[in-house]
C-alpha cells in the first residue's frame, strides 16, 4: 500500500468520525429543536407556494433557472463551510448539504418566481435588487438572530453582490438558451 492511499484512507477514517459525531450531536441537539422545525418551515413552504403559482406552459425554463441557482448557491456554500466563512449549527438533516433549507428552496424557488413574474430586464432588475436587499441585510441577520447560521469571515453585503450576480447570470443564460430553442 503506497503513502498516498494511506494518507487517504486516515482521511476517510477521520471523516467517518466527524459524521459519526455530527449525527450524534444532530440528534441530541438539533433535531425536533424550534431551530430545526423553522428550517422544515424553510424548506417545505417555498415549494409549496412554488406549487400554487407556478405557469406550467413555462416549467422547463423556470425549473431551469432554479437548477442554476441551487447549484452554484449549493457548491460555493459548502466551500464557504470549508474555509470556515460560515457555519450552521443546526441542520435539517445529517447527510443533506448543510445549508439544503436555504439553497435547495429558499434561494432557488425565490429566483424562479422571481425569473416567471418579472420578465422584462427592468422590472427583473428591480425585484433583483429588492431580493438580494432583503436575503443579505434582513434574512441573513435574522437567521443569525435564529442561530441558524454563524458568520465566522463573512459580510452581508458580500452575500448582496452574490444574490446581484447570480440573478444577472442565470437570466441572461437562460434567455441565451431559449433563444436558441426558439430560433430552430
Amino acid at each position: 500500500m503506497n503513502e498516498n492511499l494511506k494518507a487517504a484512507l486516515k482521511m476517510h477514517e477521520l471523516h467517518h468520525e466527524n459524521f459519526e459525531n455530527d449525527l450524534n450531536h444532530w440528534l441530541k441537539y438539533e433535531l425536533f429543536s424550534w431551530n430545526w422545525w423553522v428550517l422544515f418551515a424553510f424548506a417545505l413552504l417555498p415549494w409549496i407556494i412554488w406549487l400554487k403559482v407556478i405557469d406550467r406552459k413555462r416549467l422547463l425554463e423556470i425549473i431551469l433557472i432554479g437548477t442554476l441557482a441551487m447549484i452554484p448557491t449549493t457548491f460555493l456554500d459548502a466551500i464557504g463551510i470549508d474555509l470556515s466563512f460560515w457555519i450552521y449549527p443546526v441542520q435539517f438533516s445529517p447527510v443533506a448539504p448543510r445549508a439544503m433549507a436555504f439553497d435547495m428552496s429558499m434561494v432557488s424557488v425565490t429566483y424562479m418566481l422571481m425569473y416567471q413574474f418579472f420578465n422584462k430586464w427592468k422590472s427583473y432588475i428591480i425585484a433583483l435588487l429588492i431580493m438580494s436587499l432583503l436575503f443579505a441585510f434582513i434574512g441573513e441577520p435574522v437567521s443569525k438572530a435564529m442561530n441558524l447560521v454563524y458568520y465566522i469571515r463573512w459580510k452581508y453585503w458580500y452575500s448582496l453582490l452574490y444574490y446581484i450576480a447570480l440573478g444577472i447570470t442565470i437570466k441572461i443564460f437562460v434567455n441565451k438558451c431559449k433563444g436558441t430553442y426558439i430560433k430552430e
